[in-house]
């Protein structure tokens, strides 16, 4: 069971609100709650000005001027920002946005991407403008809004991901490495060999551990299990399944194995990993 149900919008168990938007939010020391969560919903916070941290899946992110954060539903966060911060937030759920990339047939948000940006000015312009016409419209009422909603915020998110992929380029990371990573995240439950991945990938496993050691300085094999280590350690966190329960969940056949699997990847046993990010992250 859950130690706590996946917050909606507007930071409530129960079901409301598919979308809301806030623009230049200032002096606000709540902007979240004060403990890890997990949201229902995918959101974008911009920071205007302001400090504090944000930690998402465990990696702690400063909270600068211009830095824009994208949070999705199965990520675990906590953003702590003193009273003094200005920000603008876009959330929204799969639900609402999926009647309009059902019928285009894709799916922006099925895409890898960082967690934040730094946005430059010109960027920052550009976000501005799509961030104005999806506040412009939503307090509108106008007929065919959600219509007009749903295309303002994918040509937002495609903003988004055009970005991502800019720095992606930079990144120069190979075609076959982005593909290799987005297979890990979509089938690491049930593949757990760098065989399995070459195969799907159309290459041989020394290959692309040779391309993952060039490209991302670790092995193939440990690009799955740090995907498999993080979901161990959001289940850890944030629900109340017991250790052997996690894995089961986690297709383990052996608790012991998973025991010393998680120690040799975290360096502690999953109950210390769990008493010591809710000392942490909690209430």
């Amino acid at each position: 069971m859950d130690r706590m149900e996946n917050y909606q919008i507007g930071h409530t168990p129960a079901k409301g609100e598919e979308f809301k938007i806030e623009r230049n939010v200032c002096h606000d020391a709540h902007v979240e709650v004060a403990f890890s969560h997990r949201h229902t919903f995918y959101a974008l916070y911009w920071i205007h000005w302001g400090e504090g941290e944000h930690m998402i899946d465990f990696e702690h992110y400063a909270i600068l001027p211009n830095r824009m954060f994208f949070v999705k539903p199965e990520q675990v966060h906590l953003l702590k920002v003193g009273s003094k911060v200005c920000y603008s937030a876009l959330q929204f759920t799969k639900e609402f946005m999926w009647p309009f990339y059902a019928e285009k047939g894709s799916m922006v948000l099925r895409e890898e991407s960082g967690v934040y940006r730094d946005l430059d000015r010109s960027e920052q312009e550009r976000m501005r403008v799509l961030f104005d016409l999806v506040s412009a419209e939503s307090a509108g009422n106008l007929p065919d809004s959600e219509t007009l909603l749903r295309a303002e915020i994918d040509l937002l998110m495609l903003e988004w991901r055009r970005m991502g992929r800019a720095e992606a380029s930079r990144q120069r990371l190979p075609d076959i490495l982005i593909r290799y990573r987005k297979l890990i995240n979509e089938k690491f439950l049930d593949c757990r060999q760098v065989s399995e991945y070459a195969r799907m990938l159309g290459v041989t496993p020394n290959y692309l551990n040779v391309l993952s050691q060039r490209c991302v300085g670790v092995s193939a094999l440990s690009l799955i299990h740090r995907r498999i280590m993080l979901e161990i350690k959001r289940l850890l966190l944030r629900t109340d399944l017991s250790v052997s329960e996690i894995a089961y969940a986690m297709r383990f056949n052996e608790l012991s194995y998973f025991s010393r699997f998680f120690k040799r990847n975290a360096g502690v046993t999953p109950n210390e990993f769990r008493r010591s990010m809710n000392k942490m992250y909690q209430k």
